[in-house]
């Protein structure tokens, strides 16, 4: 065998096939990865990289303010963009909260905050994801989150006889002893107690509600105060 092959065989070849083994382990190195940041972080814009764009919303999707959250109740206060009051039932498991592409949980929410949400599934109460569109912080001008307000009081009351009952539309009129008539919606989230006594209503029945007045003849109805008699 000649010199040159042998050489070839004894220090060149190995060294090749040395190098090879280096770069196939450094391909198998696992990448860092990269943590997400909390959302006050996210809020103060002291993060990496771009942010995405949550100002748009999407189809079937409602806007609104966060007026408060309910931890005890695990509900979201929020006021819609055409004044009405919801309650937005959540899991604290399992519903979402995404800024800037982000996924956090209800406790990072803050009153003031903007949101978009979608109506809860028929097969749950809860609602599924909720998308801070403005922080409250850009909205103020602060750079530090401001405390949850004080809980906002329980609203009108409303009892006099049911004159009419759309079960279709979630509504039913009731004529006041003194007054003129008030139409009483039942929103998408409410318990299932209420639903039970929207859905046994009959004309003639006597009925007491909690709720907020839209305007002078339309309420939105946050309880039943009282069992209807029959």
């Amino acid at each position: 065998m000649k010199a040159s092959k042998r050489f070839w065989l004894a220090f060149v070849f190995p060294s090749i096939v040395f190098a090879a083994g280096l770069t196939l382990l450094a391909g198998c190195v696992p990448l860092e990865t990269v943590s997400p940041p909390t959302l006050n972080e996210v809020r103060l814009g002291n993060t990496r990289g771009r942010a995405i764009d949550d100002s748009r919303l999407r189809p079937g999707e409602i806007q609104a303010e966060v007026a408060e959250v309910d931890r005890a109740r695990r509900e979201i206060r929020a006021i819609t963009d055409d004044g009405r009051t919801s309650a937005l039932a959540y899991d604290p498991v399992s519903t979402k909260i995404v800024y800037h592409g982000w996924d956090y949980s209800v406790d990072n929410l803050e009153a003031g905050d903007r949101i978009a949400f979608q109506p809860a599934p028929r097969n749950s109460r809860y609602v599924d994801i909720i998308r801070i569109q403005e922080p409250v912080q850009a909205r103020a001008g602060r750079t530090i989150a401001r405390p949850a307000p004080t809980p906002l009081p329980r609203s009108d009351v409303v009892e006099g006889t049911v004159e009419r009952v759309n079960y279709d539309l979630g509504v039913f009129d009731i004529k006041p002893r003194t007054g003129r008539m008030v139409t009483v919606s039942i929103p998408y989230n409410a318990k299932p107690a209420d639903v039970n006594n929207f859905r046994g209503l009959r004309r003639g029945d006597f009925v007491r509600v909690e709720g907020e007045f839209v305007n002078p003849d339309n309420f939105q109805l946050l309880a039943f105060l009282s069992p209807r008699d029959r």
